[in-house]
């Protein structure tokens, strides 16, 4: 069988890798098509029939394991190869992918091209035995209900308990707050079954009625409200005797245009010690989907998920109960005497705890010069203009000033007020702060010849918060790498001449709801492991508003600094790619296209003359494509 009529199904939902991938297999003269997610991946099996399927395992519907798993289960399916290409290289995931029925598991990066090469080479040249006239005919049965209910199948008891309930003791530490329970819920519910809208709606012994729901599918204002009337129908038919006093509601996914409609629709209560506190209210679009089997998978799920809800309305009601006591004490006592009577500080007094939150450091560019040819009375009274401006942004997207260092600010995300949306409010905080920089009254300081302007890095992950210090002098504050590697980043956006620079874990949060531009990766000083970094736009440049690649309008304040040409960021980004492939003198025209349009994009320069310099001297076969910075 020659290269040319080999067929080979890509599952990748990242755009860049899976360009990368793609152009790969092509040059070496495959047939390459390419699924977004799990759920496309299997449905393309039945009409692409390919030799041979390369997936990754972190994706949106159905993950590779799961995909895998349902293929190999298959009388038609089971001896189409599998080969999962993932960033996830611990024994247990390799472990996982075994089982699932994976024929080989490669760690993901542009690096391991060649590896993957000869794999795919030895798997397709033994014999596999593809009925590849069976599965055409299967294929022609094959629909968005049939693959449910495969995956419906899939998904038994077992399966669950070792998957999903699994995810859901993760879930349970974050009781503290019944947001991010009820949108944790909701993310494994839409991974179990599919769910398109879902509504949880919580009450509580204090009046209080807190309503969460996720619009998964985008379906119009109209269908929301009437999946809304609804649900609150069969909750007041549930709690005929409940008195709503207060009620919250919030949206995580606000209404689009989808023009399908709700043609299924379910409500479970949910019990603790007999007694009924809550209910979920999950709806499709497709007439008659909650079948058996689904329903018995929800559940089982719901069953689990019961005292984890249960536990967070407790904390819930605790700390509105605290919150009306100190409302009521402010004026008569201190706060930290107020936290040691209330006990919200009982357990933080004396404790650690390991918690996963967003970091941001900002720093004020020249300030050395600027406080060297101002009086230093100006300078303190510019800087307390300038820590009250900023600290107002970053408390209201709900951050935590952790301290100020000089001219710098550390702030954290996700340590107090959680809302289980951490980056993207340090990211949404970062753009404000920029944007209010024109605000800040600096004339009675000498600034340098750009103005005033501020460097700012941010990165996610766990860190250790605790009180450090000594017996009269603490200090409650988080450290560990995670904060340490934030720091780094701030003092690269000097380095890249970017002004908002963020890590690729706060990518992989937040990428659907910002415009990145992949930096570079980077060795920091002090770190061994690289880290990816991407540069934050708020849009492009001649549009109207801030708008996304895909189109949406995104709510954030026009900065000038962060608006980026469209085309320059196209020639980017193909250079880019072809960069990452070695291929230098492509890539360098790419990059000499970006600084036609624009001479003075800096990352476009970056990349031109790393490319000139390689094309005359490639770096060595076993370079990872990290750069290693030795400054701070």
């Amino acid at each position: 069988m020659s290269n040319d009529t080999t067929r080979i199904l890509v599952l990748e939902d990242s755009d860049i890798f899976a360009d990368m991938l793609l152009e790969f297999l092509s040059s070496s003269g495959y047939m390459a098509e390419r699924a977004v997610n799990g759920f496309e991946g299997i449905k393309k099996v039945f009409t692409f029939m390919p030799h041979l399927i390369i997936t990754d395992v972190e994706m949106p519907l159905l993950k590779g394991y799961q995909v895998t798993r349902l293929l190999k289960s298959r009388k038609n399916t089971k001896n189409i190869p599998v080969i999962m290409f993932t960033t996830l290289s611990e024994t247990k995931d390799k472990f996982w992918g075994n089982q699932a029925g994976a024929d080989a598991y490669l760690e993901k990066s542009p690096g391991n091209f060649q590896p993957l090469s000869d794999t795919i080479g030895k798997i397709l040249s033994e014999p596999h035995d593809i009925d590849f006239t069976a599965i055409e005919r299967e294929g022609k049965k094959v629909n968005d209900n049939g693959i449910i209910e495969m995956v419906s199948n899939l998904l038994d008891n077992k399966l669950f308990q070792t998957t999903v309930i699994g995810m859901l003791a993760e879930l349970s530490d974050k009781v503290y707050s019944l947001e991010m329970i009820a949108r944790g819920i909701f993310d494994l519910l839409h991974k179990v079954c599919e769910t398109e809208i879902v509504s949880l709606m919580v009450r509580s012994n204090n009046g209080a009625l807190y309503v969460y729901t996720a619009n998964f599918a985008g379906f119009s204002k109209e269908s929301v409200n009437d999946f809304s009337g609804i649900s609150v129908s069969d909750f007041n038919n549930l709690f005929p005797d409940f008195q709503v006093e207060s009620k919250s509601a919030e949206e995580f996914y606000p209404a689009g245009d989808s023009q399908k409609k709700i043609a299924s629709y379910i409500t479970i209560p949910l019990v603790i010690g007999g007694e009924k506190f809550a209910s979920v209210h999950i709806a499709n679009s497709i007439k008659e989907y909650f079948s058996p089997n689904i329903v018995e998978n929800i559940n089982i799920f719901l069953a689990s998920a019961a005292p984890i809800v249960a536990n967070a309305l407790s904390m819930k009601d605790l700390a509105e109960l605290q919150k009306n006591t100190r409302t009521a004490f402010a004026r008569y006592v201190p706060a930290d005497v107020m936290d040691e009577l209330i006990g919200t500080s009982s357990k933080l007094a004396y404790q650690s705890e390991n918690r996963n939150v967003a970091v941001l450091f900002t720093d004020i560019r020249n300030f050395t010069n600027i406080s060297e040819h101002s009086e230093a009375q100006e300078v303190v009274e510019f800087l307390n203009a300038y820590f009250a401006k900023m600290g107002e942004i970053i408390i209201s997207e709900g951050g935590h000033i952790d301290k100020f260092i000089g001219d710098a600010i550390m702030a954290v995300f996700g340590a107090f007020h959680t809302t289980g949306n951490a980056p993207a409010e340090s990211i949404r905080a970062a753009v404000k702060m920029l944007a209010a920089l024109s605000t800040v009254d600096t004339a009675g300081i000498t600034l340098s010849e750009g103005g005033l302007k501020i460097g700012i890095g941010i990165h996610c992950g766990e860190c250790v918060m605790g009180n450090i210090g000594f017996q009269n002098k603490m200090d409650y504050t988080i450290i560990g790498d995670n904060v340490n590697l934030a720091s780094r980043l701030e003092g690269i956006t000097k380095v890249y001449r970017h002004p908002l620079i963020v890590s690729e874990y706060m990518y992989n949060e937040t990428k659907d709801r910002f415009l990145f531009r992949k930096v570079d990766n980077v060795r920091v000083k002090g770190k061994q492991e690289p880290v990816g970094i991407y540069a934050i736009y708020t849009g492009f440049e001649g549009d109207s508003g801030n708008v996304l690649r895909s189109g949406e309008i995104v709510d954030l304040p026009v900065v000038p600094s962060l608006l980026i040409n469209r085309d320059v960021l196209a020639n980017y980004n193909n250079g880019l790619r072809l960069f990452q492939m070695r291929e230098w003198k492509p890539a360098q025209e790419y990059f000499g296209k970006a600084m036609e349009i624009n001479k003075d994009d800096y990352l476009s320069r970056i990349y031109f003359e790393r490319s000139v310099e390689f094309s005359k001297t490639p770096p060595p076969d076993d370079w990872d494509g990290t750069i290693t910075l030795t400054e701070k």
